[in-house]
């Protein structure tokens, strides 16, 4: 005999309350007091009550195919204290611009809260009452940065690594891989000699995924990578003593190509009148495509989107805190070619596709 499941209405029925009530008990709405959602909670745990994976289906099946009314906000948790520096929304644009476009396709919408304008304790106040419990937390200022905050209450996510304390969910573009991607596509384009050069910073906030994608397609190809040349912002704001330091390197190893995470390389290729046919040129972080420069291009806008997606997910789950094993949501980036890299052959088969 089959086993009838538990559903919502038997537990609405058991703790006397309407169902409305055990399904926000149930998602761990700050809308109900903390101390009902245990009650629903725990009945729901004696009864056996489990989620219908069918329902779940459907219920995503229709927002798709109707017009979404709307669901609720999502809050973009901006921590540049300086009010001198670009507001997140608009450093990170593609990112914000992603998000917004898949917020209003699932009935979200999304608000910024900085604090530069408000305290953070003062910001989840402001969350709590007006029953906003999801966070996407843009890249930080600062690289390893610690945010003290009472995530318990609230589901969270961040873009990218810069935020040390705590280890949230992230999503972010898949580094390592682009790099890797990156070599594959220059190789294939007759390049021999590809060096790689990265602002200290830029290593810090990306955990060298970069670099070791790097170096690891050097060595999966059985090849021995120049030596890295690895600048700080001291060496770059004398711009004088980054020249000589970047021509030093230069003619000590003579790369036919540059990968680079800086467009302060791209400058001092042309500085020092180093012209693409002598050595090629790819950034790992193209602003947009077809801008004419060689590189990849990380899809920040699906980084975006995908965030919305993990964000709205964890809180049709309940997962609210600081996660015990946090999940890295990566999205792979697009190769695109440019004048600065010209090709030296003619693929014979295109790039040869990453494992």
């Amino acid at each position: 005999m089959a086993v009838r499941r538990v559903s919502q209405k038997n537990v609405a029925d058991a703790a006397g309350v309407h169902v409305t009530t055990v399904s926000l008990a149930l998602k761990n709405s700050p809308r109900l007091p903390l101390e009902t959602r245990e009650k629903i909670q725990r009945i729901a745990r004696e009864m056996g009550y489990q989620p219908d994976p069918m329902l779940s289906a459907l219920t995503i099946y229709r927002r798709k195919v109707h017009k979404p009314y709307f669901q609720g906000t999502l809050a973009w948790l901006d921590n540049t204290k300086n009010t001198a520096s670009p507001a997140a929304r608009l450093r990170y644009r593609d990112y914000w611009d992603g998000a917004v476009e898949r917020c209003n396709e699932l009935g979200y919408q999304i608000e910024e809260f900085s604090t530069s304008e408000m305290s953070l304790s003062r910001i989840s106040k402001i969350l709590k009452a007006r029953g906003i419990s999801c966070i996407l937390l843009p890249p930080q200022p600062r690289h390893l940065s610690h945010i003290k905050f009472d995530w318990e209450n609230f589901c969270a996510l961040s873009f990218g690594f810069s935020l040390a304390f705590p280890r949230l969910h992230l999503v972010t573009n898949a580094q390592y891989r682009s790099a890797r991607q990156a070599v594959r596509a220059i190789r294939s384009y007759g390049y021999r000699r590809i060096g790689f050069t990265s602002l200290h910073v830029i290593e810090m906030r990306t955990d060298q995924n970069f670099s070791s994608g790097y170096l690891a397609e050097h060595r999966l190809g059985r090849r021995e990578p120049l030596p890295i040349f690895e600048f700080d912002d001291a060496q770059k704001t004398v711009r004088r003593t980054f020249l000589k330091d970047f021509e030093k390197w230069f003619k000590t190893w003579k790369p036919d190509a540059i990968i680079s995470l800086d467009h302060e390389v791209a400058n001092a290729l042309r500085s020092l009148e180093i012209a693409p046919s002598t050595c090629g040129y790819a950034s790992l972080h193209l602003d947009q495509a077809g801008s004419g420069v060689a590189g990849i291009y990380q899809n920040d806008k699906i980084v975006g989107r995908a965030a919305v997606d993990y964000l709205v997910d964890m809180y049709n789950r309940n997962e609210r805190g600081v996660p015990v094993v946090p999940y890295r949501v990566l999205v792979e980036g697009t190769w695109v070619d440019g004048d600065t890299l010209p090709r030296r052959v003619v693929p014979a088969s295109g790039i040869p596709p990453l494992l």
